[in-house]
């Protein structure tokens, strides 16, 4: 990678990981337990309900425009996207009211829904504009603006729940900002792009092109298919249950710390995307950056779930006090277990994306959200948020594992017995050494750490990791 997009890369990482985190467990957390578990649990609900269906937004188009400014196409053939953009975003609206009302939502949701809506609309209006940051190289205010909208929330909400201001607890005022900053962050936006000459908008070329949809429709429906199967928990807890709004809020409450993991993996695909998709490209073998890949984040995965499994009840103490509960962190403790099989859907669902399997991609994810319904429809009454997650790790079991077959059989590549005898046995242990510790008489905070640090330790005695193997990845940067 060019020691310029690289330098960038790393500090792009570094910045959204320290926003995104304080964003997650400063704002998010505090603005929960100001408003309670169940009124933000609706919140999550219809947020979630939002965003699964702002695919219609951007079916792709961003990701064709990034291409298309780095390609050097002609402006004024990008242009025409702006207006589609604009055409997508009010049939998005209408498909989520029309979609709420059938769905038998209580019209006093309504303004909370429209604003969330709209904030999704100007999202992905700014990740619009961004692709034209990206395009033409301008990393730095890539950089800026990839956290802008989190940093301005930040410094409005943090004061506002240090000082127990009533305004933190109020969901409205909560959804508004957001859509306030980010307003704020597309105008600066729109601004650094005029001041570089980058034109996003002409009056004369505003007739929406669109011939493009129907090449986006496979990439489109799989990216649809994985937020709903992702997402769908928590609208269906809300749908199905008396009190349906108090376990989506412990649901979101339990998911936070999976969410934060996330960030990890995002950024990695980030990467690893484009450079399986130049190997492919070249003929060169993917083979051995595949293997590197899985070990790394196999390990790192089943470290983050055992961690939280053996004190699930302690980390939600410490996030959430007196409003945690042993059903809380049940859920959390077996949502954690998602991690690994979240690693195999990023690191498979690239390679197959970028070899451009999306037939097979879009067949597994439509079997994985079909598993979450049924099993959904099942689980929830029975047993409620713990449900929920139960569903959703079968599900993702199901699609994981089933990515990865597809895979080998895709590129012939040989399955990876001796690595998968490895992490069974690393499993073993570290689950023995973590009962160790949970029955021990020692702080469970230094408990966490001891167990942290035994886990890497015990994966460089039996290979899993070298520091061989961590230099080869970080040459993807």
């Amino acid at each position: 990678m060019h020691k310029k997009l690289a330098g960038w890369v790393i500090i792009l990482i570094l910045v959204n990981v320290s926003i995104k985190l304080v964003w997650i467990f400063g704002v998010e957390r505090g603005v929960q337990l100001a408003a309670g578990f169940e009124a933000y649990g609706l919140y999550y609900s219809l947020f979630n309900f939002s965003f699964v269906l702002s695919i219609v937004t951007d079916p792709g188009i961003n990701n064709y425009l990034l291409r298309s400014v780095a390609q050097k196409v002609a402006a004024k053939e990008n242009v025409k996207l702006f207006s589609l953009k604009l055409i997508l975003s009010a049939i998005y609206i209408i498909i989520t009211f029309l979609s709420a009302l059938s769905s038998g939502y209580d019209s006093s949701y309504f303004v909370l829904l429209f604003w969330l809506s709209l904030y999704h609309v100007l999202w992905s209006f700014l990740n619009f504009l961004r692709s034209y940051l990206k395009g033409a190289e301008l990393y730095k205010a890539e950089t800026v603006f990839s956290v802008l909208d989190k940093l301005l929330l930040i410094l409005l909400f943090i004061p506002l729940l240090v000082y127990e201001i009533a305004l933190s607890s109020n969901l409205l005022f909560f959804a508004l900002s957001q859509v306030i900053a980010v307003a704020m962050s597309i105008v600066c936006c729109a601004l650094v792009l005029h001041k570089n000459r980058i034109h996003v908008i002409h009056l004369s070329k505003l007739k929406p092109d669109f011939s493009i949809l129907k090449s986006l429709m496979p990439f489109t429906l799989f990216t649809f298919l994985v937020l709903a199967y992702n997402k769908i928990d928590s609208i269906m807890l809300e749908k199905m249950l008396p009190n349906g709004q108090l376990e989506a809020g412990i649901y979101a409450a339990a998911y936070r710390l999976l969410d934060a993991s996330n960030i990890i993996y995002v950024l990695f695909a980030s990467l690893f995307f484009p450079t399986v998709s130049r190997f492919i490209a070249e003929g060169k073998n993917i083979q051995g950056v595949v293997k590197e890949s899985f070990e790394l984040l196999m390990v790192l995965a089943i470290i983050i779930s055992l961690s939280c499994w053996f004190f699930k009840v302690e980390m939600m103490h410490l996030l959430y006090g007196d409003k945690s509960s042993n059903h809380l962190a049940d859920v959390f403790g077996l949502l954690m277990f998602n991690s690994p099989f979240i690693v195999l859907y990023y690191i498979f669902s690239s390679i197959l994306t970028a070899a451009n399997k999306l037939k097979a991609l879009n067949i597994i994810s439509g079997m994985g959200l079909l598993i979450n319904i049924v099993l959904n429809c099942y689980l929830i009454p029975q047993y409620l948020a713990y449900g929920a997650a139960l569903s959703t790790l079968i599900a993702l079991v199901v699609a994981g594992l089933s990515y990865q077959v597809f895979y080998h059989i895709y590129f012939e590549a040989h399955f990876p017995l001796r690595i998968i005898l490895k992490l069974f046995g690393f499993v073993a242990i570290l689950v023995l050494g973590g009962y160790l510790l949970k029955y021990s008489n020692i702080h469970w905070l230094l408990s966490l750490f001891i167990f942290i640090s035994g886990s890497i330790i015990t994966s460089f005695i039996i290979k899993l990791l070298s520091l061989e193997k961590i230099k080869d990845m970080l040459k993807m940067v």
